[in-house]
């Protein structure tokens, strides 16, 4: 019965040792302190910050509007954790920020001051390579044309097409220099056929 008593007391210290080192080790859970994840919340605009009556009682103050945020749930668990390793922070998920600068026009272009002589000289190369390049090209309808050639035939189209917008703009060195790609690119294209 002394040996029965001696172990019943020996298991009942045992018991308060690990009990009182689980409390030491976790800590008073009152006291606890857990990280919040970051809230983020929109900026408010500054109110106007009222002035102290000395008079009141600080019972009357009312209270902050701001919610404060909630500490997470404790867990509990069967087993102390000696060396508790700490969460990774959460990074809070924003817009990426508008665009305060509104959007610039495209820049015009500019062109050279040319005398009215060479104008009408440019003008008169122009046309007549657009002429010459859509002939051409016309040589191309109807006939079976390979992968080098119809790529030919596209970019031929193209700059007659650039070609021929910037004769509508009276840009005259650029529907000279445009159609003159698609001449010289229609002439490849004829020795092809």
């Amino acid at each position: 019965m002394r040996r029965t008593l001696k172990l019943a007391v020996s298991a009942l210290g045992m018991c308060v040792v690990a009990a009182s080192l689980s409390v030491f080790c976790a800590g008073c859970a009152q006291n606890k302190v857990h990280a919040a994840a970051p809230v983020t919340v929109p900026p408010v605009p500054p109110s106007p910050v009222p002035t102290q009556d000395t008079s009141k009682s600080p019972a009357s103050i009312p209270a902050p509007t701001t919610p404060a945020p909630a500490n997470p749930a404790t867990s509990t668990t069967s087993s102390p954790n000696l060396n508790p390793t700490p969460d990774s922070p959460k990074k809070p998920v924003t817009a990426p920020p508008a665009s305060t600068e509104p959007e610039r026009p495209a820049a015009p272009q500019i062109s050279p001051q040319i005398s009215a002589s060479d104008q009408s000289q440019l003008q008169q190369q122009a046309n007549q390579y657009v002429a010459t390049a859509s002939e051409n090209l016309h040589k191309a309808d109807g006939r079976d044309l390979n992968a080098a050639q119809k790529d030919m035939v596209d970019k031929i189209r193209d700059w007659l097409d650039q070609a021929q917008q910037a004769i509508q703009t009276s840009d005259w060195e650029r529907a000279k220099n445009l159609s003159q790609k698609a001449y010289r690119l229609s002439l490849d294209l004829v020795k092809t056929l």
